[in-house]
Protein backbone atom coordinates (compact mmCIF):
# COMPACT_ATOMS: atom_id res chain seq x y z
CA UNK A 1 0.00 0.00 0.00
CA UNK A 2 1.31 3.31 -1.01
CA UNK A 3 1.93 5.48 1.84
CA UNK A 4 1.07 8.78 0.27
CA UNK A 5 0.05 10.72 3.17
CA UNK A 6 3.42 9.92 4.68
CA UNK A 7 1.88 8.06 7.72
CA UNK A 8 4.11 6.11 10.38
CA UNK A 9 3.00 2.67 11.70
CA UNK A 10 1.19 2.70 14.47
CA UNK A 11 0.73 -0.15 17.21
CA UNK A 12 -2.17 2.28 18.84
CA UNK A 13 -5.35 0.72 16.74
CA UNK A 14 -8.79 1.66 15.97
CA UNK A 15 -12.07 0.55 13.92
CA UNK A 16 -11.19 -2.45 11.54
CA UNK A 17 -7.40 -2.61 12.34
CA UNK A 18 -8.49 -2.92 16.17
CA UNK A 19 -10.81 -5.57 15.14
CA UNK A 20 -8.79 -7.60 13.45
CA UNK A 21 -5.99 -7.80 16.27
CA UNK A 22 -8.33 -8.95 18.87
CA UNK A 23 -10.48 -11.13 17.03
CA UNK A 24 -6.67 -13.20 16.26
CA UNK A 25 -6.34 -15.54 19.07
CA UNK A 26 -3.21 -14.97 21.17
CA UNK A 27 -2.06 -18.86 20.90
CA UNK A 28 -2.05 -18.07 17.02
CA UNK A 29 0.57 -15.27 17.82
CA UNK A 30 2.86 -16.13 20.77
CA UNK A 31 6.39 -18.44 19.58
CA UNK A 32 4.46 -18.23 15.95
CA UNK A 33 5.92 -17.62 12.57
CA UNK A 34 3.49 -15.85 10.91
CA UNK A 35 3.37 -14.05 7.40
CA UNK A 36 1.07 -11.05 7.13
CA UNK A 37 0.12 -11.08 3.48
CA UNK A 38 -0.12 -7.61 1.86
CA UNK A 39 1.18 -5.71 5.08
CA UNK A 40 0.95 -2.27 3.88
CA UNK A 41 2.49 0.30 6.71
CA UNK A 42 3.45 -2.45 8.78
CA UNK A 43 0.27 -2.21 11.93
CA UNK A 44 -0.10 -5.78 12.26
CA UNK A 45 3.52 -6.38 12.30
CA UNK A 46 3.91 -4.44 15.57
CA UNK A 47 0.55 -5.61 17.16
CA UNK A 48 2.65 -8.98 16.53
CA UNK A 49 6.03 -7.89 17.95
CA UNK A 50 4.04 -6.86 21.12
CA UNK A 51 2.19 -10.33 21.30
CA UNK A 52 6.06 -12.13 21.10
CA UNK A 53 5.78 -13.80 18.14
CA UNK A 54 8.58 -15.66 17.12
CA UNK A 55 8.91 -13.94 13.61
CA UNK A 56 6.67 -11.96 11.12
CA UNK A 57 7.52 -11.81 7.09
CA UNK A 58 4.96 -8.71 5.77
CA UNK A 59 4.72 -9.43 1.74
CA UNK A 60 3.82 -6.19 -0.50
CA UNK A 61 3.72 -6.66 -4.24
CA UNK A 62 6.41 -4.11 -4.79
CA UNK A 63 9.41 -2.31 -3.15
CA UNK A 64 7.86 0.88 -2.97
CA UNK A 65 4.78 -0.61 -1.07
CA UNK A 66 6.90 -1.54 1.31
CA UNK A 67 9.17 1.73 2.19
CA UNK A 68 7.24 2.98 5.32
CA UNK A 69 7.34 -0.52 6.95
CA UNK A 70 11.03 -0.89 6.06
CA UNK A 71 11.72 2.98 6.90
CA UNK A 72 9.99 2.69 11.05
CA UNK A 73 9.93 -0.90 11.53
CA UNK A 74 13.53 -2.25 12.86
CA UNK A 75 13.02 -5.67 14.57
CA UNK A 76 14.89 -8.58 14.08
CA UNK A 77 11.73 -10.94 14.50
CA UNK A 78 10.17 -8.50 11.34
CA UNK A 79 11.57 -9.61 7.62
CA UNK A 80 9.97 -8.03 4.82
CA UNK A 81 9.71 -9.50 1.24
CA UNK A 82 8.10 -8.64 -1.81
CA UNK A 83 5.62 -10.96 -3.63
CA UNK A 84 1.98 -11.81 -4.45
CA UNK A 85 0.25 -14.02 -2.58
CA UNK A 86 -0.73 -16.38 -6.22
CA UNK A 87 3.26 -17.21 -6.03
CA UNK A 88 4.35 -16.78 -2.40
CA UNK A 89 8.18 -16.90 -2.47
CA UNK A 90 8.28 -19.26 0.41
CA UNK A 91 8.82 -22.61 1.07
CA UNK A 92 5.84 -25.48 1.59
CA UNK A 93 5.06 -25.59 5.47
CA UNK A 94 6.84 -22.32 7.14
CA UNK A 95 4.63 -20.50 8.69
CA UNK A 96 2.30 -21.22 11.87
CA UNK A 97 0.17 -18.26 10.80
CA UNK A 98 -1.40 -16.47 8.05
CA UNK A 99 -2.97 -13.51 7.86
CA UNK A 100 -4.62 -11.14 5.18
CA UNK A 101 -6.41 -8.34 5.65
CA UNK A 102 -8.39 -6.61 2.85
CA UNK A 103 -6.04 -8.60 -0.06
CA UNK A 104 -8.40 -10.69 -1.82
CA UNK A 105 -10.53 -7.68 -3.06
CA UNK A 106 -7.32 -6.65 -4.97
CA UNK A 107 -6.08 -9.67 -6.66
CA UNK A 108 -7.79 -10.51 -10.18
CA UNK A 109 -10.88 -11.69 -10.49
CA UNK A 110 -11.38 -16.41 -10.64
CA UNK A 111 -7.84 -16.29 -8.57
CA UNK A 112 -9.09 -16.85 -4.99
CA UNK A 113 -8.72 -20.55 -5.76
CA UNK A 114 -4.97 -20.44 -6.44
CA UNK A 115 -4.39 -17.50 -3.84
CA UNK A 116 -6.14 -20.08 -1.14
CA UNK A 117 -4.05 -22.81 -2.86
CA UNK A 118 -0.72 -21.01 -2.04
CA UNK A 119 -1.49 -20.39 1.43
CA UNK A 120 -2.25 -23.79 2.16
CA UNK A 121 0.74 -24.38 0.66
CA UNK A 122 3.14 -22.65 2.93
CA UNK A 123 0.99 -23.48 6.18
CA UNK A 124 2.39 -25.81 8.78
CA UNK A 125 0.21 -28.69 9.50
CA UNK A 126 -2.40 -27.17 11.47
CA UNK A 127 -1.88 -23.94 10.87
CA UNK A 128 -4.18 -21.03 10.72
CA UNK A 129 -5.42 -18.65 8.53
CA UNK A 130 -7.59 -15.02 9.04
CA UNK A 131 -8.68 -13.31 6.25
CA UNK A 132 -10.95 -10.17 6.01
CA UNK A 133 -12.42 -8.53 3.19
CA UNK A 134 -14.67 -4.88 2.54
CA UNK A 135 -18.13 -5.44 3.16
CA UNK A 136 -19.56 -5.07 -0.67
CA UNK A 137 -21.29 -1.43 -0.32
CA UNK A 138 -21.36 1.49 -2.07
CA UNK A 139 -19.73 3.61 0.17
CA UNK A 140 -16.69 0.54 0.16
CA UNK A 141 -16.62 0.58 -3.67
CA UNK A 142 -16.36 3.95 -4.40
CA UNK A 143 -13.40 5.05 -1.60
CA UNK A 144 -11.60 1.76 -2.88
CA UNK A 145 -8.76 2.23 -5.43
CA UNK A 146 -8.76 -1.07 -6.55
CA UNK A 147 -12.53 -0.84 -7.16
CA UNK A 148 -11.82 1.78 -9.85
Amino acid sequence: MKNIINEKPTDELHGRTLFATEFVSDDDIKNKKILDIGCGFGWFELNAIKRNCKKIMGLEISEDDLKTAKRYIKNSRVSFDIGNSMNLPFEDKTFDTVVAWEVLEHIPKNSEKKMFKEIDRVLKSNGVFYLSTNNKSFFSNIFDLAWW
